[in-house]
């Protein structure tokens, strides 16, 4: 079954909106969030201080995680939806070495397998300690690309992109997750009850590629986290429970279940996603990227387009043409 092109459209739209909300409070406490921003977050924001991050980055600025989104979906569209792992990797690399940005957003992992990449190793050596969310956050055009209902050819094409970087059983599974439910939502699925089931799915069905690096139960966070949001009436019990129970870091392990427990208390509304996220602390961005990825294949129209506008015109970035370019490569 093919995606609704609007779909595809809010999903990278989402990706965007969540990552440019996400960046000014990325790595700040929720303490610290709550302090500044006492009323909420409600606007797209240039660079706060406060927190280890000392960049300057205007209101709209996406990081890494669109990048590396929207490089995915380059190279699927230059290979006519086929995935090719060191072409990925390669323009990867050329990014961190021309964007003054990279050395501000790039994550752990990333630096990590790129360096031993360059220094020589196999690109499947390369992400055997990758268990950050690297993986899960450029993973959406995959699952635009591939149908979730050919659970095989998913999980392949995921372990593929993961490889080069974030080769492990954890954060495979992780990206596994949000590739199926980015794939359920792309072509129609609405609804949260079934995205949560497609999550612990194919996190235990990515669990299987890899390497079996040591790691918390991905399915057991998943429940905690639908527990909470079963039991939180208001934002702020939500966040804080998430922010202290579960985790709101770079790790696969608390990112996936933030992701899902947002989306989840949001209704699947975009821009109250973002506004979660952006609140929730630490890793802001991804959590916000991946999150309103969903919720904007869910709802396009909850998406407001003059955010996308102006993080299109901040970043100069065409989400139209490059939605409408992988549109064309779909299975």
């Amino acid at each position: 079954m093919k995606p609704d092109k609007k779909r595809v459209l809010g999903i990278l739209q989402g990706v965007s909106l969540g990552d440019a909300m996400g960046m000014p409070t990325e790595v700040l406490s929720q303490e610290l969030i709550r302090e500044k921003f006492p009323n909420g977050i409600h606007e797209l924001l240039g660079s706060v201080s406060g927190g280890p991050y000392k960049r300057d980055l205007p209101a709209g600025s996406i990081t890494d995680d669109t990048v590396n989104t929207l490089l995915v979906c380059k190279m699927l569209i230059k290979n006519n939806g086929k995935i090719d792992s060191r072409q990925f990797i390669e323009s990867l690399i050329r990014w961190t070495q021309d964007s003054n940005m990279a050395q501000y957003v790039a994550g752990p992992s990333t630096k990590s397998a790129i360096k031993a990449i360059q220094n020589g190793l196999p690109l499947e050596k390369a992400g055997i300690t990758g268990t950050t969310n690297g993986a899960a956050m450029k993973i959406s055009p995959v699952g635009i690309v591939f149908d979730y209902k050919n659970a095989s050819a998913l999980l392949k094409a995921v372990s593929a992109i993961c490889m080069p970087t974030h080769n492990t059983s954890i954060a495979i599974a992780g990206a596994s997750a949000i590739a199926a439910i980015d794939s359920y939502v792309a072509r129609g699925g609405t609804k949260i009850s079934t995205i949560w089931q497609i999550a612990t799915d194919f996190a235990q069905k990515g669990s299987l590629y890899g390497f079996k690096f040591p790691s918390a139960d991905l399915v057991f966070r998943i429940n905690q986290a639908k527990a909470i949001v079963q039991t939180s009436r208001t934002r702020t019990v939500l966040l804080s429970r998430l922010y202290q129970e579960v985790g709101s870091g770079m790790e696969t392990i608390e990112t996936i279940p933030c992701v899902l427990a947002i989306v989840d208390f949001a209704k699947a509304d975009a821009w109250k996603a973002a506004q979660l996220a952006a609140e929730i602390g630490w890793d802001t961005d991804t959590i916000g990227s991946i999150a309103t990825g969903i919720c904007g294949g869910i709802r396009p129209e909850s998406i407001p387009i003059s955010k996308i506008a102006r993080i299109e015109k901040v970043n100069q970035i065409n989400l139209n043409y490059i939605s409408e370019q992988l549109f064309k490569v779909v299975k």
